[in-house]
């Protein structure tokens, strides 16, 4: 069997290729449009779990696993967030952590890849399962007019955001030194 054809691989790259459906549900115009792209969303956030539950689990860890899962979790997270705030399911104040968020992933990226040795963070997982909680709440909100869970939803991107920029720090401080020459 390829590298590429494990179990959790495939997971990741499911994620990927649902993102077209995921968009294409706020073009719809109705109602349904955003509950599919809810579904889609959720559906994303399982694959997340179990990827790397299979992946451990089953020993069917690899070096593209290790590249593909963070990844698609940074393109399923920073289009969602783009929808939601460009699409007005959140309220203006945050764009804020919204941004805070895109910004970490990009400068994260740009860490991981010239970091020899990237391990992921504990806090890292925590930050994207709030991310993914909130998207989903704020979803759900938008879906089912709910006004609690839309603010769950905000509070939860606040709390991410600042969960990122703590777990970016860190990264930064461990991967990143000022002082070293090329």
């Amino acid at each position: 069997m390829s590298k590429l054809s494990t179990v959790p691989n495939i997971l990741t790259m499911s994620r990927v290729f649902l993102l077209p459906f995921f968009v294409l549900g706020f073009f719809i115009e109705q109602r349904f449009g955003l509950w599919f792209s809810t579904i889609v969303f959720m559906f994303c956030c399982i694959t997340d779990y179990l990827d790397g539950y299979y992946a451990r689990a089953y020993k069917q860890t690899t070096k593209i696993g290790q590249v593909l899962d963070p990844l698609a979790d940074k393109i399923l997270i920073s289009i969602s967030i783009l929808f939601i705030t460009g699409y007005g399911l959140v309220d203006k104040v945050s764009i804020i952590p919204s941004s805070i968020i895109l910004c970490r992933e990009i400068i994260i990226s740009g860490v991981r890849e010239n970091a020899d040795n990237f391990n992921t963070l504990k806090l890292s997982k925590w930050k994207t399962t709030a991310q993914m909680l909130a998207i989903t709440a704020v979803l759900v909100a938008a879906s089912s007019h709910i006004i609690s869970i839309k603010i769950f939803g905000e509070i939860m991107l606040w709390i991410s955001s600042v969960i990122a920029v703590i777990s970016g720090l860190m990264y930064c401080r461990k991967h990143v030194s000022l002082d070293q020459e090329n």
